[in-house]
């Protein structure tokens, strides 16, 4: 599709997400990357997904976007794990997990959903969707699903519902 072909309300709202991600870019220090493959080295993705992928790791996101900031639809950006080891190992300064961090709240913010997992109840982000896929898979229990996939507020809320099933609160006497 053409550039001219996408509707002038999605150009606009495109060229509003990729000032807001320059912005980022810019506050998270990531034009500092020094390109030295500490973030990468570090980083649990390998562990956690079982494979190497280049073009999610944290090395590969910042060098494609700081050179093109309009590729912010893509699902490489939700494997991170926000777990900060990029950021604590980086010499440069880059706090890619707080840069990871804001910028799929940005996404989400614009409509960006299909790569996020979101409480069946009241609708709050909770993770993205290939993690969430993935602890399953790994936890091979489809309990675990249930576990997370709903926010802590909600779990908060339909616990105490249960234990008061369970264990009916008694009426005080009147003083």
């Amino acid at each position: 599709m053409k550039r001219e072909d996408i509707d002038p309300i999605e150009n606009k709202q495109a060229g509003e997400i990729k000032t807001r991600i320059t912005s980022l870019i810019q506050k998270n220090n990531l034009h500092f990357c020094l390109e030295c493959g500490k973030c990468s080295a570090v980083c649990p993705m390998l562990e956690f997904y079982g494979s190497y992928v280049y073009d999610r790791s944290p090395r590969a996101v910042v060098e494609r976007l700081s050179f093109d900031p309009e590729r912010f639809d893509d699902e490489a950006l939700w494997y991170c794990l926000a777990c900060q080891e990029c950021t604590f190992f980086c010499p440069s300064g880059v706090d890619f997990q707080d840069f990871t961090i804001a910028l799929r709240a940005l996404l989400l913010r614009q409509g960006f959903k299909k790569y996020a997992l979101f409480c069946p109840i009241c609708g709050t982000y909770i993770m993205p969707k290939k993690e969430f896929e993935n602890f399953q898979k790994t936890l091979n229990d489809e309990k675990i699903g249930e576990l997370l996939s709903v926010c802590p507020r909600c779990k908060t809320t339909g616990y105490v519902e249960i234990l008061h099933r369970v264990a009916p609160i008694q009426k005080r006497p009147k003083r």
